[in-house]
């Protein structure tokens, strides 16, 4: 028995020396399961948006739409799947939801009703499984908005 891990010892190590020390191999810069900084123009990073406007849009009671305005940040992880970590900004539609809409033709409301949210969503995607799913969604109203919504003039 010791006699094939001996010989697989043996050749490691002749391929070892002509290959160079081990100093030759570059240090790399990611670690598997540690989170990095994506690209917000990345195509993947832009359908994880969109999977936070939809997860948004079902929880909203807001009688319109809302959707993406900006990526302000986006980092992924390698987690059985793919885990997208973004901090982003939604906006308020013209579409309301009780009617068929292509949100991407959906325009940005104006004042007084325009309204923004700025957004920390994580989406967790295992694509060969196809499986969607936003883990954390918190969002928080943009104070220059809120103000421009004082409804006290209705009462």
């Amino acid at each position: 028995m010791a006699a094939p891990w001996s010989f697989v010892l043996l050749v490691f190590l002749a391929v070892s020396a002509s290959a160079g020390t081990f100093s030759d191999f570059r240090a790399t810069t990611v670690n598997p399961g540690f989170p990095r900084n994506a690209s917000t123009n990345d195509p993947e990073v832009k359908k994880a948006a969109r999977i936070t406007v939809y997860a948004f849009n079902n929880m909203s009671n807001d009688i319109y739409f809302s959707k993406e305005l900006e990526i302000q940040k986006a980092m992924i992880q390698v987690v059985k799947g793919i885990k997208y970590m973004l901090s982003l900004k939604l906006a308020r539609t013209v579409c309301r939801k009780n009617t068929e809409y292509i949100l991407d033709d959906c325009d940005f409301q104006k004042e007084p009703l325009k309204t923004v949210f700025t957004c920390y969503s994580e989406v967790w995607k295992i694509s060969w499984l196809h499986f969607e799913k936003v883990c954390v969604l918190e969002c928080r109203q943009d104070p220059e908005t809120q103000q421009n919504q004082d409804h006290s003039h209705f009462l």
